[in-house]
């Protein structure tokens, strides 16, 4: 009886074993299970990383293309001469920290102190595109004021340059060198690069030489604003800060298709936004660089500006892909071919335009002297006008016959806007007591008077020594033959602290 009893009972023993088992220890023994299951996921992910790998088509090119032109990227090291009145103590203190590369000093020190010499530093990028002759293309705003400057070539030999050509308007410049066993990167064709396309970019960020950032071609045709300039940057997000300035932007067949020159930002370094020259305009600045020393600009004697959606309405325009001539100069080019105010530009020379930067590039890019078949809509009707395009006056305003307004006054060639000190524009910059001078509206970013320390808010009191009240006779104080080589200005600002700086004009 009890072994019949037993039999019964055995099984049901077990089961209860079983469930407290489960009960007690079950959560254990489904995340040991779990993480046997996710391990052995990983392991295949890795193995078939490692199959892929073998046919990783995108690194083997990346790799291909940093070994071809890396050869042909170079370091650009330059100094400039700096005379200031000298502190002993002061100087004996920066040099433990500074060494070598002691800072500017922007307060000017006291009479009684001797005068010294020395050299500030900086470095840029680099690229060679003509081995045999020495060409090297790097940035105008890398060399500009140098007084002397030095390739680092990629196998750490130097070169001292033998000459040094710029450009400051499209901020290109060519270095000679002596042609000692050299290796160039060939020039692309950048109007072939579209938004999308993989791109390297190659320099010397903060000093550390061949270095490679990958990214894409962003946009097209980006330009920042600055007055006087002539751009159509290609933008990329490949890694571009302090340093890759003048270096090449590549594609994929290891040709150069932009030389790095700007970013945009809010902190000062890379943010993903990246400018570069585009290779088609280097290539006709270069050119004429090297063999004129300086660079001619076409001229078509026109005042122009982009359209919306309504005046192309107005004006029986098919689309607002151009550019509206509002003045034509008198006598000039455009006025010689019949071309009128309200004549809506499409063309030039065969090639569509899109809007007024693009008309600007293009009519820039003519030789003087050359017949070009432009492209216009008249009343809503196409035609074609040719016109002899000359070459580009030194003062643009005045062959429209203009002065700048009062208001304002514009030192292209310093970089600097100043306005009339008006009660907003001193409430707007700080100042609480009355002020003679004229306010800085503008400093463009790259030129010698931002690097002196100029900033907008800042009030320029005296140029050359003489006081400067309004626009006007800021102007008239830089038209001097004394202020051809710099113009030396007196500055306050909100804090009331007076300060002399001396300013070089682009070259």
């Amino acid at each position: 009886m009890m072994k019949k009893t037993w039999h019964k009972i055995l099984p049901l023993a077990l089961a209860l074993v079983f469930a407290s088992a489960v009960a007690a220890y079950g959560p254990t023994l489904v995340g040991r299970a779990a993480y046997a299951v996710a391990v052995g996921e990983a392991q295949a992910a890795r193995e078939q990383l490692a199959e892929l790998s073998k046919h990783d088509h995108l690194s083997t090119l990346f790799r291909a293309v940093s070994n071809a032109v890396k050869p042909a990227v170079v370091v650009v090291h330059l100094k400039q001469k700096v005379e200031a009145r000298s502190n002993p103590q002061m100087d004996d203190f920066l040099r433990r920290f500074f060494g070598d590369r002691m800072p500017t000093p922007s307060v000017p020190r006291q009479r009684s102190q001797p005068k010294r010499e020395f050299y500030s530093r900086g470095l840029g990028s680099g690229v060679i595109i003509d081995a045999k002759k020495g060409y090297v293309l790097t940035n105008w705003h890398v060399v500009r004021n140098a007084d002397e400057v030095e390739i680092v070539l990629s196998d750490n030999r130097r070169l001292k340059a033998e000459w040094v050509r710029t450009d400051a308007a499209t901020d290109l410049a060519i270095v000679k060198v002596k042609p000692d066993r050299l290796i160039d990167a060939p020039l692309g064709d950048s109007d072939k690069m579209d938004v999308g396309d993989w791109v390297l970019a190659i320099g010397a960020p903060e000093g550390l030489p061949q270095t490679v950032t990958a990214g894409i071609i962003s946009a097209k045709g980006r330009t920042t604003g600055r007055g006087g300039s002539y751009q159509n940057f290609l933008q990329t997000d490949a890694a571009i800060n302090h340093g890759n300035s003048g270096g090449p932007l590549v594609n994929m067949r290891g040709e150069v298709i932009g030389i790095n020159s700007a970013i945009i930002s809010r902190t000062g370094v890379n943010e993903g936004i990246g400018l570069s020259v585009p290779s088609n305009m280097a290539k006709s600045i270069m050119a004429q660089l090297i063999e004129k020393g300086k660079v001619v600009r076409g001229y078509l004697g026109v005042q122009i500006q982009n359209v919306d959606e309504k005046l192309a309405k107005s004006f029986k325009l098919p689309s607002m892909t151009g550019a509206l001539v509002t003045q034509v100069a008198e006598g000039g080019p455009a006025e010689k071919a019949g071309i009128k105010a309200e004549d809506f530009i499409v063309s030039v020379d065969g090639k569509d335009i899109d809007n007024v930067n693009e008309l600007r590039n293009a009519v820039a890019a003519v030789e003087p002297g050359k017949k070009v078949p432009f492209g216009i809509y008249r009343d809503g009707k196409k035609k074609t006008l040719t016109v002899k395009v000359a070459s580009q006056p030194n003062d643009m305003t005045a062959a429209f016959g203009m002065e700048p307004t009062e208001g304002t006054a514009s030192a292209t060639k310093y970089g600097i806007k100043v306005a009339s000190l008006t009660r907003e524009l001193a409430k707007k910059y700080g100042y609480d007591e009355p002020v003679k001078g004229v306010v800085v509206i503008e400093v463009t970013p790259t030129s010698d008077a931002a690097e002196q320390g100029l900033a907008e808010g800042m009030i320029i009191l005296k140029a050359q020594g003489k006081d400067v009240t309004t626009p006007a006779q800021f102007r008239g104080a830089l038209s001097g033959k004394d202020a051809q080589t710099g113009v030396r200005l007196l500055v306050t600002d909100k804090a009331g602290g007076k300060r002399f700086l001396f300013v070089s004009p682009e070259k």
